[in-house]
């Protein structure tokens, strides 16, 4: 294991949507006001209610966006670009690091950091990789998972999961979902101007990591795994620790500006 970088686990938690966001962005703030270039910090979390999450200049159109809602999902904003990502049926996972542990370039850093992912999955027997290319189509679409570009990981010819990135100076936030049983259909129905046709509905849009598992995983299993993976990734240790204060006061004071619709908030 590589001593000098110290890697921080933060336990598994649920929070409602916009307090994800905001945590994400307040462990970015905190990271940079340290300023320790060697330390990194890895997140695995859910989303209660269950949400749709946006990337930050996505708009979508008030018909989606209603219907969101209506269905019973919190939509809020993400402090990273990307398109629309449904949380239901999957695990959410952030990473803060410096630069200089991740290659430099935007490239490497998605390839570093998405390899932690990768790891994990060799350790269940799959063989996920990158997207090879990106996808030109991308932002015409609503849906991020409609589309595989060099951020995001595929499996067996489907897209597994989804990354995006914030950057500030030369430290980055990267987050992502990873798909475990989501219905086919369900981020289709949501989002009236993609896919809707009733062969749309039926066609496989994606690739869920239980399907391609002997039995469903519990959440802490699945932990563990994508963490060891992380560990021999960056040769590092992973030391668990809790949110910090200050963590927690930046998140708090963050977090009603990534809501954008409550599903408990009618009309």
């Amino acid at each position: 294991m590589n001593s000098s970088v110290r890697a921080r686990l933060l336990p598994y938690r649920v929070f409602e949507g916009s307090m994800n966001m905001a945590l994400d962005e307040a462990i970015l703030d905190r990271a940079i006001s340290v300023d320790d270039t060697n330390s990194l910090s890895l997140r695995f979390y859910g989303w209660r209610p269950e949400a749709v999450s946006i990337g930050y200049g996505q708009k979508l159109p008030y018909s989606d966006r209603e219907r969101i809602v209506e269905r019973g999902f919190d939509l809020v904003k993400r402090p990273t670009g990307g398109r629309a990502v449904l949380h239901s049926g999957e695990l959410t996972y952030s990473f803060v690091g410096h630069g200089s542990l991740l290659g430099g370039s935007i490239a490497s850093a998605y390839r570093q950091i998405c390899q932690g992912l990768i790891s994990g999955l060799a350790e269940l027997g799959l063989e996920a990789s990158l997207g090879e290319s990106g996808d030109r189509s991308y932002r015409d679409k609503a849906d991020c998972f409609l589309a595989i570009t060099t951020a995001d990981l595929k499996l067996d010819g489907f897209k597994l999961a989804g990354s995006a990135q914030l950057r500030r100076g030369n430290w980055i936030l990267q987050h992502g979902s990873i798909l475990l049983n989501q219905p086919q259909e369900l981020m289709p129905s949501l989002l009236g101007g993609e896919s809707t046709t009733e062969s749309d509905l039926d066609r496989q849009r994606h690739c869920n990591l239980f399907d391609k598992l002997a039995a469903p995983m519990a959440v802490d299993e699945l932990v563990a795994v994508f963490s060891r993976g992380f560990e021999k990734t960056f040769s590092c240790s992973f030391v668990e620790s809790n949110i910090d204060d200050i963590e927690k006061e930046l998140a708090e004071s963050k977090a009603s500006a990534y809501l954008i619709r409550s599903a408990s908030i009618k009309g």
